[in-house]
Parts: structure tokens; sequence; C-alpha cells
């Protein structure tokens, strides 16, 4: 009995340490093989981000009625509180009288399109001898917006139209004979007229 006992013993302490090896080798390649694996890191990065970060409405941002990089402004809106270097710009001579500009005319040396700056329902379209024609469309929260001498119009009357939608290109009136092409924007709030490039800048949600 005394002999069997003592190959048992060194039997369970050889077993036990192999068990102990072969599980330390296991680990080690199981170590290796996951630091060896290519890892997409920008594709996990991108999802957890698409997952977290909530999706911006943009329905209601306010945009300007054109599209090209190559328009400016030709004349600026008169404001009474503005100085009077920028009164003088927004001076519009015609037939030998100056009149103070109701909205921005924005220019181009070509013709660029003009587009609806909000959701909105055309509700007239009109021919001006002097003017040229011009298009309003009525909008949420009391807004109207007038987009005057154009050309090519591509919308109708009573037609609902979305932000963004072609409405015609810019054109020619007698009273902005400098330009090329142009377009005259008023924008009335409350039946008020304001400062187009104002407009732009507010919420609309806050209107």
């Amino acid at each position: 009995m005394i002999k069997v006992k003592k190959l048992i013993v060194p039997s369970i302490y050889l077993v036990a340490v192999t068990l102990i090896i072969a599980s330390i080798v296991l680990v080690i390649t199981s170590i290796n093989k996951y630091l060896t694996i290519p890892k997409d890191y920008n594709y996990s990065i991108q999802t957890q981000f698409e997952n977290i970060l909530p999706v911006v409405d943009v329905g209601h941002t306010i945009i300007k009625p054109y599209l090209s990089e190559k328009v400016t402004i030709g004349k600026y809106f008169y404001d009474f509180e503005a100085d009077e270097e920028r009164q003088q710009n927004s001076l519009i001579l015609y037939e030998n009288t100056y009149m103070q500009n109701s909205g921005v005319d924005y220019i181009s040396e070509e013709t660029f399109d003009i587009v609806s700056v909000l959701d909105g329902e055309v509700i007239s379209i009109e021919t001006d001898s002097t003017l040229g024609k011009i298009v309003k469309i009525k909008h949420e929260k009391n807004i109207i917006t007038v987009y005057q001498g154009i050309d090519n119009i591509e919308i109708e009357q009573g037609d609902k139209i979305n932000q963004g939608t072609i409405i015609g290109t810019s054109g020619t009136s007698k009273i902005n004979t400098n330009y090329n092409t142009s377009l005259h924007f008023e924008v009335y709030y409350n039946g008020e007229l304001i400062d187009p490039e104002s407009f732009y800048t507010l919420n609309f949600e806050d209107l």
C-alpha cells in the first residue's frame, strides 16, 4: 500500500503541472490570435456615433434664394439705422429719382437659378412693365417672400412647393439695368418688410 501511495502522489502532481502548462499555452495562443486579427476601427467608431448622434432636422433652416457661389449683393436693403455708407449703397436711382431699396438685389455675371427659401404656396405670378416678372410665395409663420425681375418661371400660381424648389432664373428689369442678371428679393414678416440678409439668420421655430 505504501508503494502504491508513493506512485499516486507524484502522478497527481505531474497531471496537475501538465494541466497548468496546457492552460498557460492555451491562454497565450488565444491572446496572440486576438492581437493578430485585423480590426476596422473606423467602422466601429462610425457605427457607435451613428447610434448615439441624433438626426438633425434641417427642414426649417432658412436658405438663400440662390445656389450659385458666384452671386453677390448689388444693392442692400435700406436700413434706417445703418451707417451712411450702407444707406447710400441701398439707394436705387430710377428716372432721376432715388428710392430706398425694399429688398436685396442679388447679382452675377452669369444667369443663376432662383429657389424658394422655405416650403410654401405660390400665391401670385405677375408681370410688371417696370419690375419684370414677380413671384410671391406664402410660407408658415405669416411670411411672404417676393422674387422680382426673374425669367423662365417653372412654377404656377397655386402650386405647393418645397424649400429649394427652382422658381426660375435671374433676369433683368428696368430698375436693375446696371447688372448683367439679377434678382430683387423681398421678405414680409407679419406684413412688415424686413432685411433678407437678417432673415436667413433667424430661427424659424422661434418666429
